[in-house]
């Protein structure tokens, strides 16, 4: 091969080498999975329930739970006042950390009535002192007294249709 071929064939290379490497790149920053959605109060990858506001104990659950008297609100401060409590019908606020996109819904019993739902990110908190935090809610807005203390089973679900907190 002459020399000054190549030359041309190396430079040839290199550029289909480069074009090959930021082809790989562009297609890894399509095909990145979305950045975790974080609730407050909520370890990521977790769908959290509270005694009373989103900062009182809690219980964190990964996976769908049907029945909610076994669990106890065992996390966060010991000394505020629902510590230790069964969860099942205790329920005052939610929070939704998934790492999945999945919804939190909940329900009064396994099958049973409907309550509310919280979208991943978001949460549904029974005391709001921010009116920010109130005004709209998809996000924050506070749980209705009807809601509260009924919830007895988690059931975690793919994006709906639902009007979720």
């Amino acid at each position: 091969m002459r020399p000054q071929h190549a030359s041309h064939s190396l430079r040839r290379r290199a550029r289909i080498l480069t074009a090959a490497a930021a082809l790989a790149l562009g297609g890894a920053a399509i095909t990145a999975a979305p950045a975790a959605a974080a609730g407050p109060n909520c370890a990521n990858g977790n769908h959290c329930v509270f005694y009373t506001d989103i900062y009182s104990p809690k219980h964190s659950f990964f996976n769908s739970d049907h029945n909610f008297n076994d669990d106890f609100f065992l996390e966060g401060p010991s000394n505020q006042e629902g510590s230790g409590q069964i969860v099942d019908n205790n329920v005052w606020s939610a929070s939704n950390s998934s790492t999945g996109g999945y919804e939190s819904h909940y329900y009064d019993t396994y099958g049973g009535t409907y309550l509310f739902c919280v979208n991943p990110g978001h949460y549904a908190n029974s005391h709001s002192w921010d009116d920010a935090e109130t005004s709209a809610r998809p996000n924050g807005g506070p749980l209705p007294d009807s809601l509260r203390q009924r919830a007895s089973a988690l059931v975690l679900r793919g994006t709906t249709t639902k009007d979720c907190y």
